[in-house]
């Protein structure tokens, strides 16, 4: 994840997530790109003005200015721990197809967005437009809650479902665990407390294990009979400081007779979560 693209609004959340991605670069001694997105309303707001070629050029030279002096800040304090760069930059259109754009011309391999809580995905900010953004772009995102304080990452839970995309994941995500020095905790939900379900979970945990070279790593399996619910209650109990979710690539046909996890990221608001892209 040297590569990062955090959309920003100026928001409170948008700074919130300003600061992980901050972190997580200079982590990965990587690079850090800024984005602003001028929306379609604020050209509204300009064409129902009297001086709109003034008020154009007006908004955009404040939002440079801004955006400057953020990214200024960011190596500042970024910088010594780190972090490589950081640009940035100013598109103007939809914010969910920018977004994309943009991470895509600037091969990203994670966006960091902040979101609003509760209301977070009811399309109205950058950080409310999540579920589209991570089903349209081609990258790992990691949605960042208005309410969290951040104080880094300490503790991280990936969800796991027996598949063999997940030691893929899992060797991604040890690295990220052991570059914060955080716990990581692989977490199962079964439907049912059945012999072979444990049997199946004991079977994965042992192969799993020989993917991993992380002595903080440790697996638990829960029974519940909704997925997302009781991954949530999980995350709150042991104070999750980021929630990873893989997002797999599935056919047509399983598309119809699967909802993964990531069709639920409404259930998780009150902390980090990052949907994982292979």
């Amino acid at each position: 994840m040297k590569n990062i693209l955090c959309p920003i609004d100026f928001s409170e959340a948008s700074i919130h997530a300003l600061e992980f991605a901050a972190d997580i670069g200079a982590l990965e001694q990587g690079r850090l790109t800024l984005l602003n997105i001028f929306t379609p309303s604020e050209f509204n707001k300009i064409l129902g003005s009297q001086h709109v070629g003034e008020d154009y050029d007006k908004l955009l030279q404040a939002a440079e200015l801004k955006l400057e002096a953020i990214a200024k800040e960011i190596m500042h304090l970024s910088g010594k721990k780190g972090l490589m760069e950081c640009r940035h930059m100013i598109r103007s259109g939809e914010i969910v197809v920018k977004v994309s754009e943009v991470a895509k011309e600037e091969e990203c391999d994670l966006i960091v967005i902040g979101t609003t809580g509760t209301s977070a995905f009811k399309k109205k900010y950058i950080g409310d437009n999540a579920t589209d953004i991570i089903q349209q772009t081609h990258c790992s995102v990691m949605c960042i809650p208005e309410s969290h304080n951040f104080h880094g990452i300490n503790r991280i839970v990936y969800a796991s479902d027996y598949q063999e995309e997940d030691k893929l994941a899992v060797q991604q995500i040890v690295r990220l665990a052991a570059s914060t020095h955080a716990e990581l905790k692989i977490v199962h939900i079964s439907h049912h407390d059945h012999a072979i379900d444990k049997a199946m979970y004991d079977a994965f945990v042992s192969e799993l294990s020989g993917f991993i070279r992380y002595d903080r790593t440790t697996f638990d399996r829960l029974v519940f009979d909704h997925v997302a619910e009781g991954l949530d209650k999980y995350a709150r109990e042991i104070e999750a400081d980021l929630l990873i979710l893989l997002d797999k690539k599935l056919t047509k046909v399983e598309h119809l007779l699967h909802r993964s996890l990531t069709h639920h990221i409404d259930k998780f608001t009150d902390y980090p979560l990052l949907i994982l892209k292979l």
